[in-house]
């Protein structure tokens, strides 16, 4: 448990690995508009693609009929050439709960390789996985600022969010955190976790009730019933675009999440504060 909560910040000098994970499907063959394209085109006004952030990019493809919607991709690896980008396909279709957990079974392989290497300076080794969603927005100098407030805060929570569309409550003297309650969380834009997570969402995933995020908090609710609060952003850095989801296809009246406290596209410099 220690290596999840250590209650003790991350030095500011100490260089992370992060691990961004989004799971997409082509949104037109379950009749929305594929939208995946704008996301990638913020992350890259938000100086993602230049960033000196150590950070990899992994798509989790459903198994989609046509992939060419992630043809833009390369576009991108010509340009950027220290880019890191995987593609991990799957040879058959699968939905958006069947996927997910899918990545939690990813996440779970690649911390137990490194464990078992039994070399923590490992230069491989994962220290946050960022679960992103494949139709956001975010801020300029999102993985500076990302970076600065994990260092600070994400060591005191068994996850964290720097995406709030849920109930918070302000800390006391101190403007860049909430609280919120386990339960009130909902939103996959950006939470954020260390590797060691992945593997209690896996067992219990699919007998929990909810969509993607809401089986995850539920997950983690079980393994970790003490742990009623965790610790957020005191604004948002991501915004969700509410292009509609694939989970809720045959809800026509579901408007999706949105946060109101979102910075916008402009550079918070939470790392010239925290």
């Amino acid at each position: 448990m220690n290596k999840i909560i250590s209650l003790k910040p991350i030095p500011k000098n100490k260089k992370l690995k992060y691990i961004i994970c989004i799971t997409c499907v082509n949104r037109e063959e379950k009749g929305h508009k594929n939208i995946i394209e704008d996301t990638f085109k913020s992350f890259e006004e938000g100086g993602m693609f230049e960033s000196k952030i150590d950070v990899e990019f992994l798509l989790f493809e459903s198994g989609s009929k046509n992939l060419d919607y992630l043809n833009f991709i390369e576009k991108y690896k010509e340009k950027y050439l220290n880019l890191k980008i995987q593609i991990i396909k799957n040879s058959f279709s699968l939905d958006g709960y069947t996927n997910t957990h899918r990545m939690f079974v990813h996440l779970t392989k690649l911390n137990e390789s490194f464990e078992n290497s039994k070399n923590e300076d490992n230069q491989n080794n994962i220290d946050f996985v960022l679960w992103m969603d494949d139709d956001i927005w975010v801020c300029k100098k999102f993985l500076e600022n990302m970076d600065a407030w994990v260092k600070r805060f994400a060591n005191f929570s068994i996850f964290t969010s720097l995406y709030i569309p849920f109930i918070t409550f302000p800390m006391k003297n101190n403007n860049l955190a909430h609280h919120a309650y386990i339960y009130n969380y909902f939103g996959s834009c950006c939470t954020i976790f260390k590797p060691q997570i992945a593997k209690f969402i896996i067992q219990y995933f699919f007998s929990k009730v909810g969509k993607p995020d809401s089986k995850f908090r539920r997950c983690i609710e079980h393994h970790f019933p003490s742990m009623n609060k965790i610790l957020v952003s005191s604004v948002s850095l991501v915004q969700h675009m509410n292009a509609g989801s694939v989970n809720h296809i045959d809800n026509k009246g579901y408007k999706g999440h949105w946060a109101k406290n979102f910075v916008g596209k402009r550079d918070p410099q939470l790392y010239k504060v925290i």
